[in-house]
C-alpha cells in the first residue's frame, strides 16, 4: 500500500475498523480495549480523534455486535490534551476534547455492513503550535484506567525564524520559480528540481529525535483535458506518479532525482492512448510532498514487514504508541505542502514531438 499514504492515514483516523488476530487478540469478554487513531495537520483549524472499542467477543457474533453503535463507542470516557513545553516538560494548558458525530461534522461513513451512524470522534480546535508537544490523555471514568500518547507538531509552511517547510519549486523566487523541465535528449538524465528542506524548531528534541520529521513521501500529478475535435467538449483528466518515500538527508534537505524518462513513462501510462476524435492538452502539474513523524514511519515499516492483505501475518499491525495497556492505536502528525507547477515551453514541444508519446497526442496546453 505504498500509494499515497498520508491521506489513507488521515481517512483511516475517521473510519478505524477493528481487527484481531490470532497472535493479539485486541478483545476479549472479560478486557476493552479501546482502539485510538488521531493524525494532527497544522493546516486544519478542528482536529479529531477517533477512539473506539475493539468490539470483537469470543462468545458473541462479531458481526451482530458490529451493526450496534454501543458495542462500538465509550460513553464513559474522558479525552483531554496536554500542550506540553519539550523543554520543561511542563504542561502548559489543557484543552477538553468534546465528542461529535462526524457525519454531522461533514465526515460521513461509508454503507456497508457495520452501523453508519452515529459515527462519533472527539474534537477540539485552534492553532497546532510546533514548539509544543501534544500529550493525547483517555480516561476510562468507569474504572480509572489511563491511556496517553504524545506527538510533536511539524509545520507546514515556510518559516524565517521557527520551523519551516520549504519546497523549491513552490517557494524559490529566482527565475525558473514554479517550473520543471525533462526535456533532455539524454532520457536517462535526473530532475534535480524535486527537492525541499524542514527546519525543525530551535533546540528541538522529542523521544531522542533532533526533528520531528522520520518520513517524506512525494507525488506529481499530472493535469490534462481530453479535447474532442468534433464537438469541441473538454473533459479534465490526471493522474497521480508517486515518487516513494525517503528521508531527511544533510541535516534539513529532502527530495527526489526522477530520470526524464520516468515522468515520460509516467505520463504515458497515465493518458495512454488517445480515443478517436481526442488530443490531449496539458495543464499545470501538482506538486506534494507529505511529511511523517518517526512514529508513523515505524507504524509503515512494521506494516511492510508484516505484508498485508490475504498474504499478510497479521489482520491488524503489531505497533502502537499509546501506553497504559488498555488501547492500541497510532496517534501522531503530518505536514502537507502542496502547489501547482508549470512543464516548461522546452518540455511541452518536445512531449508533443517525441514518438515515445505518439499514442497520446499531446497537442499542446490548457492553461485556466
Amino acid at each position: 500500500m505504498k500509494k499515497i499514504i498520508f491521506p489513507l492515514l488521515a481517512l483511516l483516523a475517521l473510519s478505524v475498523l477493528p481487527a484481531c488476530s490470532e497472535k493479539f487478540k485486541v478483545a476479549a469478554p472479560y478486557k476493552n480495549i479501546a482502539v485510538i487513531y488521531g493524525l494532527l495537520d497544522q493546516s486544519d483549524t478542528a482536529h479529531y480523534i477517533r477512539i473506539q472499542k475493539a468490539f470483537l467477543d469470543d462468545n458473541k457474533s462479531a458481526i451482530s455486535m458490529s451493526k450496534e453503535p454501543d458495542s462500538s463507542f465509550y460513553s464513559n470516557i474522558s479525552v483531554v490534551m496536554k500542550r506540553v513545553d519539550m523543554y520543561s516538560h511542563k504542561v502548559r494548558d489543557i484543552v477538553q476534547l468534546n465528542r461529535v458525530d462526524l457525519g454531522q461534522e461533514g465526515y460521513p461513513k461509508d454503507s456497508g455492513l457495520f452501523f453508519n451512524t452515529p459515527n462519533y470522534a472527539y474534537k477540539f480546535k485552534g492553532y497546532l503550535d510546533s514548539t509544543l508537544i501534544y500529550r493525547l490523555v483517555v480516561t476510562n471514568t468507569s474504572n480509572g484506567e489511563v491511556d496517553s500518547a504524545e506527538a510533536p507538531i511539524i509545520a507546514d509552511r515556510p518559516g524565517s525564524t521557527s520551523a519551516g517547510f520549504y519546497v523549491y519549486l513552490l517557494d524559490d523566487t529566482t527565475v525558473n520559480h514554479g517550473k520543471i523541465s525533462f526535456s533532455s535528449s539524454n532520457q536517462y538524465a535526473t530532475v534535480n528540481t524535486l527537492f525541499g528542506m524542514y527546519y525543525p524548531p530551535y533546540n528541538f528534541l522529542f523521544q531522542g529525535y533532533t526533528s520531528p520529521v522520520g518520513i517524506i513521501q512525494g507525488y506529481l500529478r499530472f493535469n490534462w483535458v481530453d479535447s474532442n475535435t468534433t464537438d469541441g467538449s473538454l473533459t479534465p483528466h490526471h493522474y497521480d506518479m508517486d515518487l516513494g518515500y525517503t528521508g531527511i538527508f544533510s541535516d534539513v534537505n529532502f527530495g527526489y532525482k526522477p530520470k526524464n524518462v520516468d515522468l515520460i513513462n509516467a505520463l504515458n501510462n497515465g493518458m495512454g492512448t488517445a480515443p478517436a476524435y481526442i488530443v490531449r492538452l496539458l495543464n499545470r502539474c501538482d506538486l506534494t510532498f507529505y511529511l511523517g513523524t518517526y512514529d508513523f514511519n515505524t507504524y509503515i515499516q512494521v506494516q511492510q514487514l508484516q505484508g498485508i492483505g490475504l498474504t499478510g501475518n497479521e489482520i491488524q499491525p503489531n505497533y502502537t504508541n499509546v501506553k497504559g495497556g488498555a488501547a492500541v492505536g497510532l496517534f501522531t502528525s503530518r505536514g502537507k505542502r502542496t502547489g501547482k507547477i508549470t512543464i516548461d515551453g522546452a518540455t511541452i514541444g518536445f512531449l508533443v514531438g517525441t514518438p515515445l508519446l505518439a499514442g497520446a497526442r499531446i497537442r499542446g496546453t490548457y492553461y485556466h
